[in-house]
């Protein structure tokens, strides 16, 4: 994005204000010492965990904070392997990207003739 008016720039700022938060906050989460049995049910929204259980075809119904977090870097890149060091924000931002053009046509699907 190249905005070239202060105008223009203020309205990008506030919607990537949004998205960094929700990212700092997964990211704390997964940080905790309950993250690996804490279950996922508003770091990301439900629509988010939906899609991450969808696209990595899980069995389970439900994933925890720590599963999210590194599904959400998996999508970004991130290998996950035992020397890797934990997913930075640039993995992190590209794995939220992907999630949320898959929400989005998970979203536009749901909808039937104009009704949601």
């Amino acid at each position: 994005m190249q905005f070239t008016t202060t105008a223009r720039l203020e309205p990008a700022i506030a919607l990537l204000y949004v998205v960094a938060v929700t990212l700092l906050n997964l990211r704390d989460a997964s940080r905790r010492s309950d993250a690996k049995t804490r279950r996922a049910t508003t770091i990301p929204a439900p629509d988010y965990v939906e899609m991450s259980l969808w696209r990595y075809r899980e069995i389970r119904k439900e994933l925890t904070v720590h599963d999210s977090f590194y599904a959400l870097a998996s999508l970004g890149g991130h290998q996950n392997r035992k020397s890797d060091h934990r997913p930075g924000w640039l993995v992190l931002w590209r794995g939220w990207t992907k999630l949320q053009a898959m929400v989005d046509g998970y979203t536009a699907a749901k909808r039937k003739c104009g009704k949601t």
